[in-house]
Parts: C-alpha cells; structure tokens; sequence
C-alpha cells in the first residue's frame, strides 16, 4: 500500500470512530431530574406550618386578646406587636421569645418562663408575674405600672428605663438586675434579695421599701 493510500484509510478510520462515539453519546439516557411537589416546594420556601394555640396564631403581631396560652411551647417564637391583653401565659414557656412592643397589659405570667427572652418596650401593665423565671431578660422601656413580681427570678434582668409605678416586688431574686434610670414611685419592695442590683438615676418618689442608697 502507498503512504497516500495508507494516510487516506487511517484518516476514514478516525472519521469513522468518532462519528460512532457520538451517535453513542447522543443515544445515551439523560438521567431524569425529580420534581419537588408543590406543596412541599411551597413549605421549604415559607417555612414550618405556623402554630395555632387554642384557636390563636402564633406570628408577629397576631391578636389574641384574653387567648388561653396555659403550658403553651412558645420557645423562641417571635410575637413582636402581638395583642395579649389579659392573656393567660401560665406556666407557658416564653424562653428566648421576642415579646417587643407586644401589649400584655392584664396578662397572667404565673410560673412562665421567659429566661432570654426579648420585650423591650412592652405593655405589661397591671400584669402578673408570680413565680416567673425572668432571668437575662431583655425588658428595656417597657410599663409595668401596676404589674405584680411575687417569688419571681429576675437576676440579670436588664430593666433599664421601665416604668414600674405602683408595681408591687414581693420576694423576689433582683441579683444582678439592672433599673437604671427606672421610675419606681409608688412601687412597694418588701422581702427582695437584691445584691449588685443596679437602681442609679431611677425614680423612687413615695416608693415603700426603696433605700436611699440605691440611687
């Protein structure tokens, strides 16, 4: 054979092997991708199904006035602006919730726990904290005017600029709490531990109990 005739097989051969490795390829089965269902494309986008409590949705700025939140689970939930007035919350566990600027004014927070939890400029008026766990509490501008602390754990609880008026501490841990620039009138204090509590700049105009070297 010539080198010509020998250069033009060899080349048809090549030609040949790879019109045959991609007719190969093309034929090959495309592996199938698996379609997400709808509905549970539509829950991993939004989320876990939102809890109900007793007929009450638990979200930012839901409204509930007087709900029955007895023993309720709310660990870490986010109930900023919600409408909880005269709400029952005892024995609810509040841990680590955000509370902020929600309205509680006449709620019953008997033996809840709330350590960590958030409610700065909340409206806790006239409500009921007997027994609660309070602890690291972040509870900064809120009103307690009228508001009850009976046997309550608030150590580390930062309270600063609250309004305590006519508020009632009855035996509580104040370890370590935190009522800097807090207005205390009229509030009584009676059997509390208080030890590194911090009271400088508050108000304690006719407050029962108040020590002078508390300011």
């Amino acid at each position: 054979m010539t080198p010509a005739a020998f250069a033009t097989t060899h080349c048809a051969r090549l030609a040949a092997t790879a019109l045959l490795a991609a007719g190969l390829l093309a034929a090959a089965p495309v592996p199938a991708q698996t379609a997400q269902p709808a509905d549970e494309s539509a829950a991993a986008s939004s989320g876990a199904e939102p809890l109900v409590v007793n007929g009450c949705p638990i979200w930012p700025y839901t409204r509930c006035p007087g709900a029955d939140l007895r023993h309720a689970n709310l660990v870490g939930k986010n109930l900023a602006g919600a409408d909880l007035r005269g709400a029952n919350l005892t024995r609810a566990d509040l841990r680590g919730a955000n509370l902020s600027a929600a309205q509680l004014e006449g709620a019953d927070l008997t033996g809840a726990r709330m350590a960590k939890a958030s409610a700065a400029n909340t409206d806790f008026r006239g409500a009921r904290f007997i027994g609660t766990d309070l602890e690291a509490t972040r509870l900064m501008r809120s009103d307690f005017s009228g508001a009850e602390f009976r046997g309550a754990n608030l150590e580390m609880a930062r309270l600063n600029h609250a309004w305590f008026v006519g508020a009632r501490f009855i035996g509580n841990d104040l370890q370590e709490a935190k009522f800097v620039a807090a207005n205390l009138k009229d509030a009584l204090f009676e059997g509390n531990f208080v030890r590194y509590t911090l009271f400088t700049e508050s108000a304690m105009d006719d407050c029962q109990g108040c020590q002078p070297d508390w300011r």
